[in-house]
């Protein structure tokens, strides 16, 4: 070895880098820290390398550094191109990787293990210049027109990537982006002149500029949180959000389409350009008119994907330029079906009953109040109240248990429902007392009603869990809005009455409808 001046310009590239690498290590927990740091380690080998290069002092010694420089020349183009995706938000496969790998990995066979002359290089000889101790290498076209030409490819393609989401990204980013341009191309610009033959210096100077760029990369990661502000591209968010969404534009033509929203509505890319009523002439288009100049519309829409319906958060958006202009919609499709359902079954746990499924007696009566409001309005409606209890229900209770009594309970309910309308409402009271509101219903048909509910009574036959059959009556009594004037109407007035009735059943045994006259 033999110490030259020349030599320290590269020794103090890689002293940088190694110093920036120990400072930026802990950003390896960051996808993006780890690509910026392949990417220090690949420059550090090549700067390091050829400072030894430059003092080596005999050809075999020289070759055989170039040939561990080139490990990190061959594959830094790819740390470039790995961190300019990893920044981006284009996160890359293992395979992808290995696929571009492919050249570096043919390049580094051919130096290290194809003999000289080969397609990379043919019979290096050493050159004197003053003082200097230089190599003619004696590069074939592997180098120039594969080596070179790809590892060029890979580092423009990552240059066009950070010019084509320049634009996209708020402004916080913009910075970012400059200053990593601005460091890609200093050393591109003098990699390319001594490829060319035009360097001023007969050294490849790119290792020594290449600090440089180090330098302004991790000037960014401490002043703009270069790293940390990851900005996620546009492809990535829009084509992997659980939410549907659907661009349009003014014309309300469809621009854009992710995924999520092909998958919820069966719309296609082929469908990107049509009018959105051709495509979804039902509920996107009809809601787009309701909304009319209204910035946004918000509603839950149910579709029926495939065997099952879905329930979707709906909101369409206005899309304004700089000058609030109204140039398209946003529309989003969020599945809030489970919330939906989650909604719908607390509140059904908060008016019905928890043994029967009927209405509970809070609900009974806030439902009963709201007929009776109706019938002040119409004074020539009518409305009937039955109100029945199960005889000797204790009995059964302490007879065969607590179950078998809650098991009677239920298929009282049931029976009871297949005897009156979808629209009466049923509930229960508490204990064994229930309730039916017949709304739009005289007296002398509510007693027919409750008649034919004491007759379906009396025929069941309950098999309990025991194996046992129990039988059940019922005394119910009959009460009509009629019996009352208009003064003395009230829910609590008519519950009152159906309770006296009801009680002239029991005295007289039971299993029998008294009404109210």
């Amino acid at each position: 070895m033999v110490y030259t001046s020349d030599m320290w310009a590269f020794l103090l590239s890689a002293a940088i880098i190694l110093v920036l690498i120990i400072i930026t290590w802990y950003k390896r927990q960051f996808t993006s820290g780890r690509a910026f740091l392949y990417l220090m380690f690949c420059a550090f080998i090549w700067s390091i390398t050829f400072a030894f290069e430059i003092a080596a002092n005999s050809l075999e010694l020289k070759i055989f550094i170039v040939k561990l420089q080139f490990i990190a020349i061959t594959f830094l183009p790819l740390a470039w191109l790995n961190l300019i995706l990893t920044y981006t938000g284009q996160i890359r496969p293992l395979r992808f990787w290995l696929y571009l790998s492919v050249i570096p990995f043919i390049t580094n066979t051919l130096i290290w293990i194809v003999p000289r002359p080969n397609w990379f290089w043919g019979e290096p000889r050493l050159l004197y210049s003053n003082t200097m101790l230089l190599v003619d290498y004696d590069y074939g076209f592997w180098f120039y027109y594969v080596h070179a030409l790809y590892s060029y490819i890979l580092i423009f393609a990552a240059l066009i990537t950070l010019m084509r989401v320049y634009f996209r990204l708020h402004s916080i980013y913009r910075p970012q982006i400059i200053l990593l341009i601005i460091a890609i191309f200093i050393p591109l610009i003098a990699d390319i002149l001594y490829v060319a033959g035009h360097s001023p210096s007969p050294y490849n100077t790119t290792t020594a500029v290449f600090s440089i760029s180090c330098i302004i990369i991790t000037w960014a990661l401490f002043r703009y949180k270069f790293l940390d502000l990851l900005p996620m591209a546009r492809d990535v968010v829009f084509e992997n959000m659980d939410d549907g969404v659907i661009v349009l534009d003014d014309k309300n033509r469809v621009v854009d389409i992710n995924p999520s929203a092909i998958e919820i509505t069966g719309m296609s890319k082929q469908d990107i350009g049509l009018q959105i009523d051709q495509v979804s002439p039902g509920l996107i288009s009809s809601t787009l008119k309701e909304a009319g100049e209204r910035d946004t519309k918000h509603l839950e829409v149910k579709l029926e994907n495939k065997d099952c319906v879905s329930i979707y958060d709906f909101r369409i958006s206005s899309i304004k330029d700089q000058m609030g202009q109204i140039r398209g919609s946003l529309v989003t499709l969020r599945d809030c079906t489970e919330r939906t359902n989650l909604i719908e079954r607390l509140r059904d746990e908060a008016i019905r009953d928890s043994l029967t499924g009927i209405f509970n007696r809070r609900e009974l009566i806030e439902l009963g109040q709201k007929e009776l409001n109706r019938l002040k309005r119409y004074p020539d409606s009518f409305l009937a109240v039955i109100l029945m209890d199960i005889d000797k229900f204790k009995s059964i209770n302490d007879k065969y248990g607590h179950a078998t009594g809650d098991q009677v309970l239920v298929a009282f309910t049931e029976q009871c429902k297949e005897c009156i309308r979808p629209y009466d409402i049923f509930g229960r009271l508490g204990g064994e007392e229930f309730i039916i509101i017949l709304p739009e219903t005289r007296l002398e048909d509510a007693v027919i009603v409750a008649k034919r509910i004491n007759k379906s009574i009396e025929e069941m036959q309950i098999l309990t869990m025991t194996g046992d059959t129990v039988s059940i009556t019922a005394s119910i009594g009959v009460v009509s809005s009629q019996a009352l004037d208009s003064f003395e109407l009230g829910l609590e007035r008519l519950f009152i009455m159906a309770d006296e009735v009801m009680y002239l059943s029991k005295k007289q045994g039971g299993n029998s409808v008294v009404s109210y006259k």
